[in-house]
C-alpha cells in the first residue's frame, strides 16, 4: 500500500475513534494489509473528507482516490442505473450500476484506477529540439495530452511503445471519466490541425484500443491482465469515474487536478 505517514495517521484517527493510543495502532497495522483494507472501507473516512477541508491538505491523492473509489462502489451497489452525459449535457440513465460496482469490487482494476488518478494530480512536460530546414525547432510535450503522447509513441523505439500505449489510454479514461461534460465541446486539446476534436465516443474507442495494445505488448509482470480488463470494460471504468467526479470531486477538482507541470 502506498500510504504515507500522514495517511496512516488520518486513517487510524478516523477509523479507530474508540482508541486514544493512535501511535501504537499505527505501528500495529502498518504492514497488515488485511487490516488496512478493512479500515479503508470505513464510511467515516468519506464523511471526514467531505466535512473537513483540512483533510484534503493532510492526505495524499492516492489516499483520497482510494477512499472515494471504495465509496463509489458502495454507492453503486444500491443503485440500478448510473447517469451518462449526453451530447447536449443531458443526463441519460444507463442500467449498468451493478456492473460498474462489480468492476470496482475487483481489487486489481480498482487499484489501477487509484494509481491512474493519482498520476494526474501532478502532470509533467518535456521539451524536445529538432533541426528542420537548418533551424532548431522547440516543442513542449505534456504527459496528459493524447496527441503529444501519440506523437512521441510514433517516434519511440518498439520496446518503449507499450508504456506510451498505456499512458494514451490512461489519458482517455481520465479525461472522459473526470470531465465528461466537456466531451461535447471536444476536450483534450487538438486532434489534428484540421480534424474535429474528440467526442466521448472517440475517447471510449481510442481508450479501448490503446489498452488492448498495451495489454498485448506489456512487459511488466502482472500488468497485462488488468490492462486487458480495462480494454474490455473501458466504458464501465469510465462510468465509475463519471459517478465519482459528479458526486465527490467537484469542489476538489482544482487543488487535485490543476494539471501543473
Amino acid at each position: 500500500m502506498k500510504l504515507s505517514e500522514a495517511d496512516l495517521k488520518f486513517l487510524v484517527e478516523t477509523a479507530a475513534t474508540q482508541r486514544q493510543d493512535h501511535d501504537f495502532i499505527i505501528e500495529l497495522v502498518r504492514d497488515k494489509e488485511d487490516f488496512l483494507e478493512q479500515m479503508l472501507d470505513d464510511p467515516k473516512l468519506v464523511r471526514r473528507i467531505l466535512s473537513d477541508e483540512e483533510a484534503l491538505v493532510r492526505i495524499s491523492p492516492w489516499m483520497l482516490f482510494n477512499i472515494l473509489l471504495r465509496q463509489t462502489r458502495r454507492d453503486l451497489e444500491n443503485r440500478s442505473y448510473i447517469n451518462e452525459v449526453g451530447q447536449r449535457g443531458e443526463r441519460i440513465p444507463i442500467f449498468e450500476a451493478g456492473d460498474v460496482a462489480s468492476l470496482l469490487d475487483d481489487k486489481p482494476p480498482r487499484d489501477y484506477l487509484v494509481d491512474l488518478m493519482s498520476s494526474f494530480a501532478r502532470t509533467r512536460s518535456t521539451v524536445t529540439y529538432r533541426l528542420e530546414r537548418g533551424r532548431l525547432r522547440r516543442r513542449r510535450f505534456s504527459d496528459m495530452d493524447m496527441d503529444d503522447m501519440i506523437h512521441l509513441c510514433n517516434q519511440a523505439a518498439p520496446e518503449e511503445r507499450p508504456r506510451y500505449y498505456q499512458r494514451i489510454a490512461d489519458i482517455a479514461l481520465f479525461l472522459a471519466g473526470i470531465f465528461p461534460e466537456q466531451t461535447r465541446y471536444g476536450i483534450g486539446h487538438r486532434r489534428s490541425r484540421f480534424a474535429p476534436k474528440r467526442t466521448l465516443d472517440d475517447y471510449d474507442r481510442e481508450g479501448e484500443a490503446f489498452y488492448r495494445l498495451a495489454a498485448r505488448e506489456s512487459r511488466e509482470t502482472g500488468l497485462g491482465p488488468v490492462l486487458h480488463t480495462l480494454s474490455e470494460k473501458f466504458t464501465l471504468a469510465r462510468r465509475a469515474l463519471n459517478f465519482l467526479s459528479e458526486r465527490y470531486m467537484r469542489s476538489q477538482m482544482v487543488p487535485y487536478f490543476g494539471l501543473t507541470e
